[in-house]
């Protein structure tokens, strides 16, 4: 089995001007827990989680409402960037999101991204 046959094709993907509060909102509404953040271009520059999220919002002396609407999504997110390829065997990318502790992986081609595999994709091949 492939990562092309596990990958979703539609990825929900978040601008990088987008508020913490927005990207709170967003995250609940669509049941997910992470996501790609996009430019206006359309490329794919960053990934931002929930863990993002509590990180940038826990220990602070404002009101999360506060730095909720003052923080952006380009504030937080991880700016590394981990694909597979849609060949690539789905033990190999499940072995590099074990290794890199990492809860998705895009799945791209020559810099165009196709699709997104999280560990829920994963989990899915054993139910």
């Amino acid at each position: 089995m492939r990562a092309a046959d596990i990958m979703q094709k539609q990825i929900l993907a978040v601008s990088p001007e987008l508020s913490l509060t927005s990207l709170e909102e967003f995250l609940s509404t669509e049941d997910i827990s992470g996501a790609p953040v996009q430019d206006d271009r359309g490329s794919i520059i960053g990934i931002v989680s929930k863990t993002d999220l509590i990180r940038a919002l826990s220990g602070r002396e404002d009101s999360d409402e506060e730095v909720g609407e003052e923080l952006t999504v380009e504030d937080i997110m991880t700016t590394e960037i981990v694909t597979v390829a849609p060949d690539d065997d789905v033990k190999s990318v499940a072995r590099r999101m074990l290794d890199g502790k990492l809860h998705r992986v895009l799945v791209a081609r020559d810099n165009e991204v196709l699709g997104i595999i999280t560990t829920f994709d994963l989990l899915e091949l054993l139910a």
